[in-house]
């Protein structure tokens, strides 16, 4: 289900709760609907997370020994933790048993003293007057710990033991109010409140950014007193396996975030964008868009801070699954300069909206490989151009240069040539092929129909000598000086047997 407010250019998240799924439109039925579980679709059974969108825990703890003794030695962080319906129990549960106790230390002074055999005897002085029965011991008991005082029953200073109940039941009332006053202050003063009105992104993208690819995620606060020396962390939570075999489910691996150039330090005036650069250093290197289903992991993401108002320190956290991240997806513009007022302008209702950007399928570690080859072939010098140059040389008599095309007929191409060298670029070029020289010398032999020519280079000499080794007509160059192969750059090309290759 998309949202109504869809726009061109943008693309609007999908809502968790099915189709058939029907609100009522009065917020009481919604509530007891949702504490009862009584056709609510929990989009958090469906995440099966470590940690809920609301920053919870899903965490059960078992085979702890004395656990309710251990939490009821540390009573006070006990009873702040307790949900709202068991505080308010908590609070009434004893009020209602202090007066009920105390209505019973009452009705048990005046039995024991006489009073309620008489009841109508003017004569007799009852330790508490106008209390005639135990209903009215108990108002009497309320009367005293709350100090309301009707002005129709009070107790009497001649009977022993009613200075004494007066005493105790004033004091442990003050007791008991003060304990439940900061008890129910500390209930709306806990600082994780404050986390709920810190607005985290339901999905979060991977893009690129400034070249790098990155892991964004969209924090925002509702409030205009914003959290001093705010600060932003993350945590993956993913399964390793050691080289000694060793299996740990849920190892954590740190996520360093950034907002723009401030580092892990966040300043909440406006909605901002926390990226985590995905490097060689990150744990999110070798991870990829088809891994949804492969890789079971978890991102967590802490924003922790001082409250403006209270100097209390806050902390909020949300969670993100392999699922909800939207690969070459990034957040729209939410922001937009209002000239008629002449201020800045957000636009919460676009706060979870992304827009499409490229298609990303593969990791950080693979797309980096893939720029660094590329990288390699465009700086990679040109292929200097060859030293090398042909020579003119004389052919046989019977192979003209230029034959008239009445002639071609009567040319045998398929008979071998005598054997004969091609020079390439002597270190004197016009020396002469059949002469004896001391530098660069070349002697050469026809030895047949086979032409076959090895070259090897002698050293400073440089005497080439040409042998006719077989019919291949193979010439083979060996060096056993490469600096003055080098120099020289001496290469011989056999001759191939067609007439289109001597050209």
């Amino acid at each position: 289900m998309v949202s109504k407010s869809e726009e061109i250019g943008a693309m609007f998240l999908f809502s968790d709760e099915p189709e058939d799924y029907q609100k009522s439109r009065w917020p009481f039925v919604n509530y007891m609907k949702k504490k009862l579980k009584v056709g609510i679709w929990d989009a958090e059974k469906k995440r099966q997370a470590l940690v809920q969108k609301s920053g919870h825990y899903r965490v059960k703890y078992s085979g702890i020994k004395n656990r309710r003794t251990r939490f009821l030695q540390d009573l006070y962080v006990t009873l702040i933790d307790l949900k709202w319906r068991y505080a308010i129990a908590i609070l009434f549960n004893v009020y209602l048993a202090t007066y009920f106790m105390f209505a019973v230390f009452w009705y048990w002074l005046m039995h024991n003293h006489g009073d309620f055999d008489h009841v109508n005897d003017p004569d007799w002085k009852s330790c508490v007057d106008g209390v005639h029965d135990f209903g009215n011991a108990f108002l009497f008991s309320i009367e005293t710990q709350t100090t309301i005082g009707y002005g129709f029953a009070y107790p009497n200073t001649d009977c022993d033991g009613t200075i004494l109940l007066t005493f105790l039941q004033v004091t442990v009332g003050i007791f008991l109010e003060n304990m439940l006053l900061g008890f129910m202050f500390m209930k709306f003063a806990q600082p994780k409140r404050r986390g709920k009105t810190l607005m985290f992104s339901k999905h979060a993208c991977v893009n690129h950014e400034d070249g790098v690819l990155c892991l964004q995620v969209r924090i925002g606060d509702m409030r205009q007193s914003h959290l001093v020396d705010a600060k932003v962390h993350g945590v993956l939570v993913k399964k390793r396996i050691t080289e000694e075999g060793k299996t740990y489910p849920l190892y954590l691996h740190s996520l360093d975030f950034e907002a723009n150039d401030m580092g892990d330090k966040i300043v909440l005036m406006w909605p901002m964008v926390l990226s985590h650069k995905i490097t060689e250093s990150s744990p999110l290197w070798n991870i990829r868009p088809s891994d949804l289903t492969n890789e079971k992991y978890e991102i967590i993401i802490y924003a922790e801070g001082t409250l403006e108002s209270t100097g209390e320190f806050c902390q909020a956290r949300t969670s993100y699954l392999p699922c909800e991240l939207l690969w070459g997806h990034r957040f729209d513009r939410i922001e937009q300069f209002d000239a008629g007022n002449g201020r800045w302008e957000v636009d919460f209702s676009g706060f979870n909206d992304v827009v499409y950007n490229s298609n990303i399928r593969h990791s950080a570690k693979e797309l980096s490989d893939f720029k660094r080859r590329t990288k390699c072939k465009q700086e990679k010098p040109p292929r200097p151009p060859s030293p090398l140059k042909s020579v003119t040389y004389d052919l046989p008599p019977e192979y003209p240069a230029v034959l008239p095309a009445s002639e071609h007929e009567n040319v045998d191409y398929h008979r071998p040539l005598s054997g004969f060298a091609v020079l390439h670029r002597l270190s004197n070029p016009e020396i002469d092929a059949s002469s004896e020289a001391t530098d660069d010398t070349v002697i050469e032999r026809d030895l047949g129909e086979g032409g076959t020519v090895d070259e090897r280079d002698l050293g400073e000499g440089g005497t080439v000598d040409e042998r006719d080794l077989g019919d291949g007509g193979t010439v083979e160059t060996h060096s056993s000086d490469e600096e003055s192969y080098g120099d020289a750059e001496e290469t011989c090309k056999s001759i191939d047997k067609d007439q289109d290759t001597i050209e």
